[in-house]
């Protein structure tokens, strides 16, 4: 390992790398950051840590431009995509070690990050979970308290737009039964915002509060036992609904692109989206509407004047 030139007068502590992430994440939390921001933080590091244990790393002052790259390149090996997986762990590492550099000044010391270019991530827009897939989706969630709530669970994700983690944190208290208002108290960022069910999902919703276990947890979202329904809780709902019916499981996300693109086809403006959706700008919906572009260009190709003219 060919070690940065220079005097580094630093002690063992505030150069060892597992020592530096928990002090990295302890101040991730004095920044306020939400629960699960910090979990994402924890996560991303847990990567790099493992990879500079098998690389036997164990100093931020030994890393070089060509570790980062290697770590680039083992977690696209190990089954990261390019864009959830290793942007956002490239993303950690340089906020971590822009944060160190800054913290302890190291003479004679070059940030290897700076050198090291992002990697591309592919910008096309993943697809929204499909109609017929929610459809039978809903078919498959006949029967008892279980069968309720999976089916209030799916139709209020394709009617809120809410992410999994915002879902899962929700409390009886946020719903407002009479209006269909839901208060999201952490969203993304730490920021709340209001998103509304209609009335098909509110009467699915009430069967739900009704047949659900008497319980004392205020969780919106509960399993058999009347604990809390987690990430993975929901995440096994819908895999196990989706083998019922016989169909691929859609991912998490994938409602929450329905909405954005079945919103946008029934005439919603861009704004209004914006706000229900908790986006800070509008450049993620833009890409949005080219799938409704897509559908207008469909809609012209079968009833083209002129193409359906004897002319």
């Amino acid at each position: 390992m060919i070690l940065n030139q220079g005097p580094i007068a630093l002690l063992s502590a505030e150069v060892h790398l597992e020592t530096q992430v928990d002090i990295f994440l302890v101040d991730r939390k004095a920044q306020r950051l939400t629960r699960g921001t910090i979990e994402y933080y924890r996560k991303k590091m847990a990567y790099f840590i493992r990879y500079c244990h098998r690389q036997a790393i164990s100093e931020i002052t030994e890393l070089t431009p060509d570790d980062i790259r290697g770590y680039l390149l083992w977690l696209e090996s190990s089954g990261h995509n390019p864009g959830g997986g290793t942007h956002c762990c490239y993303r950690t590492l340089h906020t971590f070690l822009l944060l160190w550099e800054e913290e302890y000044e190291p003479e004679g010391w070059k940030n290897p990050i700076r050198k090291v270019k992002p990697p591309r991530v592919d910008k096309r827009l993943l697809d929204p979970a499909s109609a017929s897939a929610v459809s039978v989706l809903l078919g498959a969630c006949s029967g008892g308290c279980l069968g309720a709530r999976d089916k209030a669970a799916i139709l209020f994700l394709c009617d809120t737009g809410c992410r999994a983690s915002e879902f899962t944190g929700l409390n009886v208290a946020d719903y407002d039964v009479s209006s269909g208002a839901v208060i999201i108290r952490n969203g993304k960022g730490g920021k709340g915002r209001t998103v509304f069910v209609g009335r098909k999902t509110r009467r699915a919703l009430r069967r739900h509060l009704r047949q659900r276990p008497a319980d004392t947890d205020r969780a919106l979202w509960v399993t058999l036992g009347g604990e809390r329904l987690t990430y993975s809780g929901l995440r096994q709902i819908i895999r196990r609904r989706a083998n019922k019916a016989g169909v691929q499981p859609p991912a998490l996300h994938s409602f929450r692109r329905l909405f954005a693109v079945q919103c946008l086809r029934n005439g919603m403006d861009l704004r209004r989206l914006q706000e229900l959706m908790g986006y800070a700008d509008l450049q993620m919906l833009i890409r949005y509407t080219k799938l409704v572009t897509d559908d207008l260009r469909v809609a012209h190709l079968q009833a083209s004047p002129v193409d359906n003219a004897d002319w």
